[in-house]
């Protein structure tokens, strides 16, 4: 009897509860798609190097499904209990029928049950398959090519996204418990007459308030852009700020927005706007709590899915220029490595001829000295000028040896003169005002004065991203007194022994004491630059597509339990002559204006967080942000839209099945 009963149940919670099935089928597949990674590896041609960066990217996926699986319990917890309050009169009428309150939550868990092994199965089906188009993308990112096409599953990924959703869904059973255990048969009976209190706020007080949120919202932008994304760091308060000011907007909102409109008597009493913003104040004390949190929810979405995309392939776009050299090798005490290495009995030499050791100093001369203060406060992103740091010196004979290796045009230096070389285009313009300006910076007490050169464009050394800002090139008798800064070998190869030499740095770095040396191979920053973009680039898509999911079912959801539970008021309007096309155009506003409200804002915060976004961006590489805004946008219209679309049919089905 129960089983029939919780299958019956079931059959209609398809029907009318569509969206919060397709909710929990997408979360598990899109769940197992991005644990399932380190089986695409099986596809792909990659080195033994490439294949410990992609383990790692699998490995950060682990631990961001953590957090996934928090917010999908967040959601399938707050979806069914949508559903349990949509069906307590049914319940009630089970209990009036003489059903105890354990027997209904046997009833419960069979269909939770049921749930569970239905979405977990559908959901495992089209994640392993859309696992394989996944296997395109990761080839992509790191550029390599797929060997063979093999279609694959991840039975780890599997196990973890049966534990993972088990879990979630024993916590339902345990809410539905709790819950039915607590209600009274007169509550369950009546739920569907009961509105919330409404705690009418003074109109004036809801203005104030409203206008000190718009106050916070703004002063966080302000704050947060002004800091720039060099000090990244020290925003938190201004997140919170801004954090706080969405409250308080939604919060003031929802005090005189109804005011606002009965002021306006036309729009108020046209067709049945008087009766959907009544609906709408109805649920005025949890309205505001939701809304915040759904806005807040998009925003970090469309930021997260722009940015974790510009990143990817702003870290990939300067990649060639980044790994011009076979292998670089850093030490940051300014050891003179060559040296270093010849005394611990590796001589660079028996294993290449085109190499170049060099150092550069540092010197009271920071970036406050030399660059105009309106030119750094447009590079204020830039952590060096944010900071003022020290400006790096280079003596003339080893810039040219850079050149030399790098089949570039030598310069030379008149007594007093100076040049700058850089590899960041942005410093650019400021840098070449310094040269035109004439402008005189003072070493150690030499005065010296900008040569005719513009400044000069060169990657001194393989890195993973370009971060050499400005380095002052002067005459060699002028750093025979600075203090060695940090200092570098580029070497090139005949014959692949960067791995030999390499082997022998890790050697020496046992034995160096206090001295480290850093090798950055061109194989291992290719792996690492791929596997950072594709970490980067998957935590983009996979948080801020279920962001984007959560926020939209949540929402949908609310308002088909909405419509459910106020059939007896559109039953209302019917009798009294309203026709259905009208019934249905109230609906389609009020639905609009729910899913509106905080789409508008999260829009308005993202305009401030993509911007701020896109100075991040920069400092990886060179790169517009524009298609990836499009592509965030084109992502948030497929969800929120079919969200919205399906939101507006399914409530209208019940509405109208019901009068």
């Amino acid at each position: 009897m129960y089983s029939k009963l919780a299958f019956r149940n079931l059959k209609r919670s398809f029907k009318d509860y569509a969206i919060y099935f397709l909710t929990l089928i997408f979360g598990v597949c899109i769940f197992y798609a991005f644990n399932s990674i380190e089986s695409q590896g099986i596809m792909l041609e990659l080195s033994e190097v490439q294949k410990a960066a992609f383990g790692l990217v699998d490995q950060v996926m682990g631990y961001a499904s953590v957090f996934i699986s928090f917010v999908l319990a967040f959601l399938i917890i707050y979806a069914n209990n949508y559903l349990i309050k949509r069906r307590k009169k049914e319940f009630g009428v089970y209990m009036t029928l003489g059903m105890d309150k354990g027997k209904l939550s046997k009833i419960l868990f069979i269909e939770t049950l049921l749930v569970g092994v239905i979405s977990l199965a559908i959901g495992l089906v089209f994640g392993i398959i859309i696992s394989q188009g996944l296997s395109l993308l990761t080839a992509k990112m790191f550029q390599v090519k797929i060997s063979h096409f093999k279609f694959v599953y991840s039975y780890s990924a599997m196990i973890k996204t049966i534990i993972s959703f088990g879990i979630i869904y024993v916590l339902v059973l345990m809410f539905n418990s709790v819950s039915i255990g607590k209600v009274q048969l007169i509550d369950l009976l009546n739920s569907s007459k009961k509105n919330e209190n409404i705690k009418v706020r003074n109109v004036w007080v809801s203005v104030f308030t409203f206008i000190i949120s718009l106050v916070m919202i703004g002063l966080a932008y302000y704050k947060v852009l002004d800091n720039g994304a060099s000090t990244i760091g020290i925003n938190g308060p201004s997140i919170l700020l801004g954090a706080g000011g969405t409250f308080l907007f939604f919060f003031s909102l929802s005090g005189f927005l109804l005011k606002l409109v009965q002021s306006n008597k036309r729009l108020y009493l046209k067709n049945l706007n008087m009766f959907v913003l009544r609906q709408i104040n109805s649920k005025i004390n949890t309205v505001f709590i939701s809304m915040s949190f759904i806005c807040l929810l998009l925003f970090t979405g469309i930021c997260m899915l722009a940015g974790g995309l510009g990143i990817s392939s702003a870290l990939n776009s300067d990649l060639k220029d980044l790994t011009q050299h076979d292998l670089t090798i850093i030490n940051y005490d300014g050891v003179n490595i060559e040296e270093y290495f010849k005394e611990k009995g590796l001589v660079l030499g028996d294993y290449s001829d085109d190499y170049v050791n060099y150092i550069n100093y540092k010197s009271d001369l920071k970036y406050n000295d030399i660059i105009k203060e309106e030119d750094r406060k447009e590079l204020k992103d830039l952590y060096p000028i944010a900071t003022n740091s020290e400006v790096q010196i280079i003596s003339l004979s080893k810039f040219n040896e850079l050149m030399k290796m790098d089949n570039k045009k030598e310069i030379s230096l008149n007594p007093g003169e100076y040049s700058i070389f850089s590899d960041i285009k942005e410093a650019n313009k400021a840098l070449n005002t310094v040269i035109k300006e004439d402008k005189e910076i003072n070493i150690n007490g030499n005065i010296l004065k900008p040569s005719d050169n513009k400044v000069i464009e060169l990657v001194a050394y393989n890195d993973i991203m370009k971060n050499n800002i400005c380095t002052i090139i002067v005459n060699d008798n002028i750093v025979s007194d600075l203090t060695p800064y940090t200092s570098y070998v580029n070497m090139s190869f005949k014959n692949d022994d960067s791995k030999i030499i390499i082997a022998k740095i890790k050697e020496v770095n046992k034995i160096s004491g206090d001295t480290y040396f850093v090798s950055n191979d061109k194989e291992s920053l290719f792996a690492s630059s791929s596997s950072m973009g594709a970490t980067i680039a998957y935590l983009g898509i996979y948080m801020g597509g279920i962001f984007l999911i959560t926020s939209a079912a949540v929402l949908a959801l609310q308002q088909l339990s909405e419509s459910t539970n106020n059939i007896s008021r559109y039953n209302l309007l019917k009798k009294i002559g309203v026709d259905e096309k009208l019934i249905n155009k109230s609906l389609l506003i009020q639905i609009a204006i729910y899913f509106l409200m905080p789409l508008s804002l999260a829009l308005i915060h993202s305009i401030a967080g993509l911007e701020f976004s896109k100075r991040v961006i920069t400092m990886f590489g060179s790169i517009s942000i524009m298609k990836n805004v499009l592509i965030a946008l084109a992502v948030l219209v497929v969800i929120y839209g079919g969200y919205f679309i399906s939101t507006y049919f399914g409530a209208k089905k019940n509405i109208n099945n019901s009068i």
